[in-house]
């Protein structure tokens, strides 16, 4: 709608309109302009009679949408147009109002008031409208005393008048009344109590109290609080003077909150004020320790402060000590505050290591490794019936994580080798499988003579002993009757490994699912028995693969073992992916390839939204397989749009760990992820006598070529039967080849176009061997222009991958690229004068399809003036329909953010894994659902670097220039749409 098209309408035309596209934001610009540009009579006539829908608009238009919020004349002139019909525009009056408003304002209050007790209003229409909007505008900088007081007297009675509860919290517009009362005042009107003293309490905490003397905040309110306990009761004031004079008349109830409070002011208390806490503690505790013992007893995890632990260890208090490291372990679920209590838990456990039996096991792992040798010593006694009694797999982790420090004598003193019970017996396994102490073999032998570990168990302990050299120890305790045992025959090495797995009789019922004919063939030269052996000990290990399992794996040919893997992920996927089957993906590291890759990442699509649990586990097995196809999946799935958060979250999780596992940055990770598959160095597929070379095409087809040089499609059949396994495998290698070449040519368009509006560079040696030495690239890649960084000898720095994979300018000249120089994709932002026009006619002539619009690409940077208070503002401001911003800002990339309060989605995040950084569009009110034209202002971005974590901001300003041009072009983008 054109200007003067907005200015001929009428306002009930305009007012139409609103739901034809025209934005509040405009009809309130264009209201307010009438209202002082002699109009005001049309204005006057139109919110006397419009519905009251348009009057509840009005008021709810934030700072930003109104000309009126910012300008007190403005906002006066249409309050009295809105305030006789029950309405009060939004405006900001703390800033805005003075004396003048105020007086108009009060008189308008009283004015609607008795037309409302004349009407017989509701009390939210009448009573409710003047608190709620008209007598913030009451209080002004500079008030008279008296009107002070008068204001809050008027506030009161209407209160009373609209029989609001003293407690209710809306309508208590009182704040900035409260600010101007004297100190006297200030405790009369506490007195009323309700949410006037709890505003009251708060300013005076928050403003006053810090401006007194130290040690001197609330002796002012001695008194007060003396006649008003009740008061007192409600606040969580922790001056030891006022607990102390509340103490006295508490009943039992009351003094555990008051003991509570005193507790909790330990915490953060410092010098004087801690001395002083401390002294009160000391007087009260002597009085009725009670209420301190059940604080500390009940919400210990809250209450316990290292002052406090300290303190009452030096006191050697007997109702409260023993209480001390129960709290402590409840309290030190993080590691800082472990470092912090460290010295406190030693001293502890050592002067009353009985006390340990108190801490509940979820607990007690938490202070554990805080422990030292002595702590150990004296305590082991204490834990051994502890740990035998639990099957808490993280008590077990704790305490393997502590074996350098537990004396070998104490664990057989204690009784751990002496038959201990099952959940002793797995973590003396753990401990002393941990034990750097080369003394450790006899215990681990003498464990392993026992006959008690299941057949995984034996086969760590056995491998363990083996690395220290005593092979043939264990062998003298065999106990046949343990079926579910590794045999000590077979541990003491001397006999073959069938002997050893024949012992193993009894089969954990897990594997039934995977016991077919067709699996255990799969595990060929392996008989039955040692097939399902290999299936048990997989199922029954915790963590990884027990040192049987590869040795069983090692006997299977690698084909073999990549045909199990497939098989075992196969069974998995066909039971929906079921948690208690997920054992047998321990086998797919290292011997699965990438024929499982597809099937886990057509499973993560499938779960995504009804097993989202069982789709984030298929991520991970999926980036545990490590190969360059699997992370290349993952990543895929980082960045898709369709997957949920945790999946992506997931994803995210997988590859910064295969970027660790390979000492480099995930954006160093990202650019390895394009396979080859072996064509680089030579890709040969064998049938019976015949090698056939595959070699990959122009066209990016595959052609497989005989030792005659005769090239075809497809590997020709064979006659003979027994070939035929050996033809379809060949043939399915094939054809999986060619669609992970496919899959891996459509990942490249994102992956270079997410290069290019980065900014991204290369070294000259990596930008070679990744993109003009790689077979699939080299190909890929004709169609990108690249430029030379810091190469000022080259006449022209932008340049192509010829066919004959030479590199050529705009002028097909070849390029010598200089040493030391870096690579970057070349963008419109940074370009000579002409060099677009010259590469768009250069790629016409040879008829290129770009795999990514270069081109075509912003090449605008944001004016100085849009990058303000951190943020990337738009040229001028933008609003969309809610359908409309979405669908753009989906196409650009960006997904939406948390639903907050509203319910609403505040902003919409573009994140650029290849920079590390996090790109979050804020705009207006966007609810989670579709409202079909509902506008939305656009407010603008932040950068978040996601290196330093994601509350890191960064600032928009140093953004590389093809990006600062992206952003840019997306501003315009939207801005064209709405113009639109």
């Amino acid at each position: 709608m054109s200007t003067t098209d907005l200015h001929a309408a009428s306002l009930s035309d305009l007012y139409d309109r609103l739901d034809e596209g025209l934005s509040e934001e405009a009809f309130a610009a264009e209201l307010d302009a009438r209202l002082h540009d002699g109009r005001a009579d049309e204005v006057q006539v139109f919110l006397r009679d419009c519905e009251e829908r348009c009057l509840y608009m009005l008021g709810r238009l934030n700072s930003s949408e109104s000309p009126w919020t910012h300008d007190g004349e403005r906002w006066l002139a249409l309050a009295r147009l809105t305030v006789p019909r029950g309405h009060a525009p939004a405006g900001l009056s703390e800033k805005l109002t003075n004396a003048k408003v105020a007086a108009e304002v009060r008189v308008m209050a009283e004015q609607w008031l008795a037309h409302a007790r004349s009407a017989d209003l509701p009390v939210f229409k009448g009573i409710g409208m003047v608190l709620g909007n008209l007598v913030p505008w009451l209080c002004y900088p500079g008030m008279p005393y008296e009107e002070v007081t008068a204001t809050l007297d008027w506030t009161l009675a209407l209160r009373k008048e609209g029989e609001y509860k003293p407690d209710t919290e809306y309508h208590a517009p009182w704040k900035r009344l409260i600010a101007q009362l004297n100190d006297a005042d200030l405790q009369r009107y506490a007195a009323v109590g309700g949410k006037l003293f709890a505003d009251v309490i708060v300013h005076y905490r928050e403003e006053r109290q810090p401006k007194q003397p130290k040690g001197q905040g609330w002796k002012s309110w001695m008194g007060f609080f003396a006649a008003h306990p009740e008061l007192y009761d409600q606040t969580y004031i922790g001056e030891p003077d006022l607990i102390e004079q509340r103490w006295a008349s508490a009943d039992a109830p009351r003094r555990e909150e008051l003991a509570g409070t005193l507790m909790g002011q330990l915490g953060h208390a410092q010098g004087g004020e801690r001395t002083r806490a401390l002294q009160l503690l000391d007087r009260l505790m002597a009085e009725d320790p009670a209420p301190f013992a059940r604080q500390l007893r009940e919400n210990g995890g809250y209450r316990i402060s290292l002052a406090l632990a300290m303190h009452v260890m030096k006191q050697d208090d007997a109702a409260l000590l023993p209480l001390l490291l129960p709290a402590i372990a409840q309290h030190c679920d993080r590691e800082d505050e472990l470092r912090r209590y460290r010295s406190a838990i030693r001293e502890l456990v050592t002067r009353r290591p009985t006390d340990l039996a108190e801490v509940p096991v979820k607990d007690l792992v938490n202070v554990l490794p805080a422990f030292d040798t002595a702590s150990l010593k004296a305590t082991l006694p204490t834990l051994t019936p502890l740990i035998a009694g639990s099957s808490a797999k993280g008590l077990r982790a704790a305490m393997a994580g502590l074996a350098a420090h537990i004396p070998l004598a104490s664990l057989v003193d204690a009784g751990w080798l002496n038959k201990p019970p099952k959940n002793l017996l797995l973590t003396c396994r753990d401990v002393l499988l941990a034990h750097p102490d080369p003394a450790v073999g006899p215990l681990l032998a003498q464990l392993l003579a026992g006959g008690k570990l299941d057949a995984a168990s034996a086969s760590s302990v056995q491998q363990r002993l083996n690395q220290l050299g005593l092979t043939g120890q264990g062998a003298s305790a065999s106990e046949e009757s343990q079926a579910d045992a590794a045999s000590p025959a077979s541990a003491a090495g001397g006999v073959d490994l069938e002997a050893q797995l024949a012992s193993i009789k009894r089969l954990s019922a897990a594997i039934k699912p995977f016991d077919t004919p067709e699996l255990l063939a799969l595990c060929a030269p392996l008989s039955e028995h040692a097939a399902r052996v290999l299936l048990h000990v997989s199922a029954i290990a915790e963590g990884g693969l027990p040192p049987l399992a590869g040795e069983l794996l090692a006997r299977i040919p690698a084909d073999n073992r990549a045909r199990l893997a497939l098989a075992l992920v196969q069974q998995w996927i066909a039971c929906e992916g079921e948690p208690k089957q997920r054992w047998a993906l321990r086998l797919l590291p290292g011997h699965a390839d990438d024929r499982v890759v597809d099937a886990l990442v057509a499973a993560v699509q499938a779960w995504n939204r009804p097993r989202l649990q069982r789709a984030a586990a298929a991520v991970e097995h999926l980036g545990e397989m490590d190969s360059l196809y699997a992370l290349l999946r993952v990543q895929e799935i980082s960045e898709s749009r369709s997957l949920k958060d945790q999946v992506q979250r997931t994803a995210r999780s997988a590859l910064r760990a295969a970027a660790a596992r390979r000492k480099m940055s995930v954006p160093e990770l990202f650019d390895e992820l394009t396979p080859d598959f072996g064509l680089g160095q030579g890709l040969t597929v064998t049938v019976g006598p015949q090698s056939y070379r595959v070699e990959l095409q122009g066209d990016l087809s595959l052609r497989v070529i005989n030792d005659r040089n005769k090239a075809s499609k497809t590997i020709p059949a064979v006659k003979d039967e027994a070939l035929k396994p050996e033809w379809e495998a060949a043939t399915a290698q094939l054809k999986t080849l060619a669609t992970s070449l496919k899959t891996v040519v459509k990942q490249q368009a994102p992956r270079m176009l997410a290069a290019l509006v980065s900014g991204k560079r290369w070294p000259l040696d990596r930008w070679q061997r990744l993109f003009v030495a790689h077979p699939l690239l080299r190909i890929v890649g004709r169609s990108l222009i690249w430029r030379a960084e810091d190469a000022p000898g080259l006449a022209r720095t932008s340049f192509r991958l010829a066919e004959d994979f030479s590199l050529v300018d705009v002028e097909d000249e070849t390029v010598a690229l200089p040493a030391g120089c870096s690579i970057s994709l070349w963008h419109p932002a940074t370009a000579q004068p002409g060099e677009r026009e010259a590469w768009q006619a250069y790629m016409a002539d040879y008829e290129l399809e770009p795999l990514v619009d270069q081109l075509g690409a912003c090449a605008e940077q944001p004016a100085p003036g849009q990058f303000r208070n951190g943020m990337l503002l738009p040229p001028a401001p933008i609003t969309l329909a809610q359908e409309q911003l979405g669908a753009m800002l989906k196409k650009f990339g960006y997904r939406p953010g948390p639903v907050g309060d509203g319910p609403s989605i505040n902003e919409h995040v573009w994140r650029l894994p290849a920079l590390e950084l996090s790109l979050e569009l804020s705009h207006g009110y966007f609810p989670p659902y579709l409202d079909l034209g509902l506008p939305v202002a656009v407010e603008g971005l932040r950068v978040h670097d996601l290196s330093k974590g994601y509350g890191a901001s960064a600032d928009p300003a140093r953004l590389p220039k093809p990006l600062l041009a992206t952003l840019q072009g997306q501003w315009l983008a939207l801005a064209a749409k709405a113009a639109a």
